[in-house]
């Protein structure tokens, strides 16, 4: 997907995210419980939700550089909390408004900077602005969830958004995300397949994790649905019910190392 068609669909699906997010939070008359496999309340969530659409509408104007921090788990969580702290409000309907005004200005900014300006990202990437509209897009999609899942409300993901976040999160993981001591005497291929996105083929050895041109056969080919994808990456969902389920499968020649493949990477 070309960057300002790929920027336009990002657009739309903020639109609808944001909003639904915000009015999420707004209904509740209580932030404080906690999050389920989180250390995180309701609040802290819709705070970091609040203040990470300015960070990010602050990278597409150039004025924020994120280039010499790296993916580190403990290290971005120590940060967000950090930064957490520097928004002490509770009001749910002061946070929805927060999280209403920081979408209006990301869109704002992004009607005027072209979709293909390189952004300063993490561990020295260069995503362009619909690329990290793309991972933006992601959080009101899966902190949805997750304050959902705290506050006890149904949350619906919606696959064509999952993709449009998977195709970006796929793209820079490989680099960003891969933990090399989990790799130690691996060597394989594999073949990531999810419907609506590009089969991506990653080639780990050595301790090394690249991708290779989608040319040659996969040692292990992996197949999920977008929404199963999205959340077992997050690790919001444990591998093992989406395979029984058959919504996450393994084949080819060696189908046996698949259930390994997310144990390689960390989603901070």
């Amino acid at each position: 997907m070309e960057p300002n068609e790929r920027l336009a669909a990002v657009r739309d699906g903020m639109t609808v995210m944001y909003e639904r997010v915000a009015r999420l939070i707004e209904e509740q008359d209580d932030l404080s419980m906690m999050i389920p496999g989180f250390e995180w309340t309701v609040r802290e969530m819709a705070v970091h939700l609040a203040g990470g659409i300015r960070r990010y509408t602050a990278l597409a104007n150039g004025e924020y550089d994120l280039s010499a921090l790296t993916f580190d788990k403990k290290m971005l969580d120590a940060r967000a909390r950090g930064l957490n702290a520097d928004n002490p409000e509770a009001d749910p309907k002061k946070l929805a408004e927060q999280i209403r005004e920081g979408f209006e200005l990301f869109m704002s900014v992004t009607a005027k900077v072209p979709a293909e300006t390189p952004v300063r990202y993490y561990n020295g990437l260069r995503p362009n602005v619909a690329e990290i509209a793309s991972v933006l897009l992601g959080e009101p999609v899966i902190h949805g969830y997750d304050i959902g899942t705290g506050v006890g409300a149904p949350w619906r993901i919606d696959p064509e958004y999952s993709v449009l976040f998977l195709g970006v999160f796929q793209k820079f993981g490989c680099s960003a995300l891969f933990q090399p001591d989990r790799a130690s005497g691996l060597d394989a291929t594999y073949r990531v397949d999810i419907p609506g996105t590009e089969s991506t083929f990653v080639r780990i050895v050595d301790r090394t994790c690249r991708e290779v041109p989608a040319d040659g056969p996969a040692d292990c080919v992996i197949s999920a649905d977008p929404v199963t994808a999205h959340l077992v990456y997050t690790g919001r969902m444990k591998q093992w019910p989406a395979i029984a389920l058959g919504q996450l499968t393994f084949s080819g020649a060696r189908p046996e190392i698949g259930p390994g493949f997310f144990d390689l990477f960390v989603c901070p």
